[in-house]
């Protein structure tokens, strides 16, 4: 696939404008020519649609959301158009697209030098971190009475006696109403340095979400959103404007699982959204402190907003707790499976 740089540019998106500097791009027909996808504009010409018949990536110039197989994905760069052409940035190819329609592609490489299939990571020991805790109630609706660190407890234990009952062997990074540190920064960190001293293979953060703002605001935002590690030389999905440069200058140690993140990340939105039925957020990309220094794949899972009664009440069940439990754990078998596909074919 050809390579083009582009220099400088003005970018549009829904939120804002701003200079990209030094982007790689390759253009979306020649990706879809590699990958056995079909490309079809929609009449104004806007909006790309690649197509095989198992898989649909919906493009949009301007806008660092896609949809796959309907599901909202951000990108770390726009989709741009440019002589005619829909052009995707080579770091999206490799950390999103890549993963999604071929896991373990490109991680290895054959005696030809070209590439191949790379040995998938382990998948026996989980560590869950049930987010906030003691001190830190998290967010909070105080009118309903419930808190989320109550909830991301609760829902965890849940989630952790599904995964043993599959076999896995699972940890909590506490396991009841406390923190790991007095100092935030501090129990953050600890967190993901619970994980690297269990030597887990997959890290799961669980949060519930809350915005401020009017009651209309309140009572709109609802839903479940996925995060995964940002990428380096990538902008945080909630960087619009692209001004962590800094932080997109680094690589991080959970950067060295950005194709793996991708897939688990993909694989317990997807269950999320599907069997939950919970309002589809997206899967999105943050240098989160618990996932910066994790050394195995990790995501953070934001199950609801707390902020929203009518969502607020239905965490507040256990029942529908299970049902958010359920598909995490579901995720998770269908990321192990995907790991076995990958293992298979690496050694063909």
């Amino acid at each position: 696939m050809a390579v083009e740089t582009l220099k400088r540019e003005r970018v549009t998106g829904a939120a804002s404008t701003a200079a990209t500097v030094g982007v790689d791009y390759v253009r979306a027909a020649d990706f879809a020519a590699k990958f056995g996808l079909k490309p079809e504009p929609s009449p104004d010409g806007k909006k790309l649609t690649l197509k095989s018949p198992w898989t649909e990536i919906a493009l949009e110039a301007g806008s660092r959301e896609i949809a796959h197989n309907g599901l909202r994905i951000f990108l770390g760069d726009g989709v741009r158009q440019q002589g005619g052409h829909f052009l995707i940035s080579k770091l999206d190819i490799d950390k999103v697209l890549v993963p999604l329609l071929l896991p373990g592609y490109g991680l290895g490489t054959q005696a030809t030098g070209a590439a191949s299939y790379g040995s998938p990571p382990n998948l026996k020991t989980i560590v869950i971190d049930p987010g906030h805790g003691g001190r830190d109630p998290g967010k909070v609706n105080a009118k309903l009475g419930v808190n989320e660190k109550t909830m991301t407890l609760d829902t965890a234990q849940r989630l952790a006696r599904l995964l043993e009952a599959r076999g896995y062997k699972v940890l909590l990074t506490r396991l009841g109403d406390s923190s790991l540190d007095t100092d935030k920064n501090t129990d953050l960190r600890a967190r993901a340095h619970f994980a690297r001293a269990a030597a887990a293979d997959l890290f799961i953060s669980l949060h519930y979400n809350a915005v401020d703002g009017s009651p209309a605001t309140l009572a709109r935002v609802r839903g479940a959103e996925v995060y995964t590690l940002t990428p380096q030389h990538q902008h945080s999905s909630g960087d619009p404007e692209r001004q962590d440069k800094n932080g997109a200058a680094v690589a991080l140690p959970g950067n060295a699982y950005d194709h793996w993140n991708m897939i688990i990340g993909h694989e317990v939105h997807r269950a999320l959204v599907k069997t939950v039925a919970v309002a589809d957020r997206g899967l999105k990309r943050a240098r989160f402190a618990v996932l910066r220094e994790v050394t195995c794949p990790a995501i953070l899972v934001e199950a609801g907003f707390l902020s929203n009664d009518e969502e607020a009440h239905k965490i507040m069940s256990p029942e529908y707790r299970q049902q958010l439990a359920e598909a995490i754990a579901s995720g998770v078998v269908m990321y192990d499976a995907a790991l076995e596909a990958v293992r298979r074919r690496a050694q063909h």
